[in-house]
This record gives structure tokens, sequence and C-alpha cells, in this order.
């Protein structure tokens, strides 16, 4: 009977996520209110909009309220780091847009990883 080592070499792509930097632009903002949807007036709550405002937004704006309400946080915030505010609020248990605000507020890294794995493959053989 032989016993011999297979080693075999691996290489996967890996995404990191760092939060953005800067301002997002008013595109960037309509693409984020595309997908806030139902959860716009938790999500201006947790942003710091209040209550009558985003009522009013609600009651003003027939169409886009979520861009609207995103529009009025960015015009009225005093943040100095935007992406981080906007990441902690999609990810809030009551908004529950995880995903979101990773591919929102994330810029993607990529990077190699090589796995070195080795097994033991018996075989019998008759010499």
């Amino acid at each position: 009977m032989h016993h011999w080592l297979t080693a075999s070499f691996f290489s996967f792509t890996y995404a990191v996520g760092v939060l953005k930097e800067d301002w997002p632009s008013e595109l960037e903002l309509n693409n984020l209110a595309g997908r806030v949807c139902r959860q716009w007036k938790t999500l201006g709550l947790r942003l710091g909009i209040s209550q009558d405002v985003l009522d009013g937004i609600d009651v003003n704006e027939p169409n886009d309220k979520p861009y609207q309400m995103l529009l009025r946080w960015m015009r009225t915030t005093d943040s100095v780091a935007p992406y981080l505010d906007l990441y902690s609020a999609l990810c809030d248990k009551r908004v529950g847009l995880d995903k979101v605000a990773r591919e929102f507020c994330c810029k993607k890294t990529t990077g190699t990883r090589h796995i070195f794995l080795q097994y033991w493959n018996t075989q019998r053989t008759t010499d």
C-alpha cells in the first residue's frame, strides 16, 4: 500500500468594504432613494429629521418621497461623515437595510487570497 501527499493551491477574490468619503451626489441619493422605498420615514428619523418635516414631505411630495427626504437631510445636516451617518441609519434594526448600506456607503476594494490545502490521499496498489 502506498500513501502520498497531494497538495492543491487555490486562489479566490474577496471584497473589503471601506466607507466612502466626501458627500453623495444628488444622482447617488436618487439611486439610494429607489432602494429605500417604504422605510423612508424610519430612515429619515434615524438621520435626525423631525417627524413634522417627514409628515410635510409625505403630504407635499406626491412622488419621490424617499428622495426628497434624503435631499432634505443632505441640505440640513452638519455631518462631517455623511456616509457613516447613512450607513448607521440604514443598518438600524428598525430600518434593516444592511445590504443596501454596504453597497451604497462602502467602496469596494478587491484582493487575492491564496489558500494552500493539503490532504492525504490513500490508494492501495499491488507491486
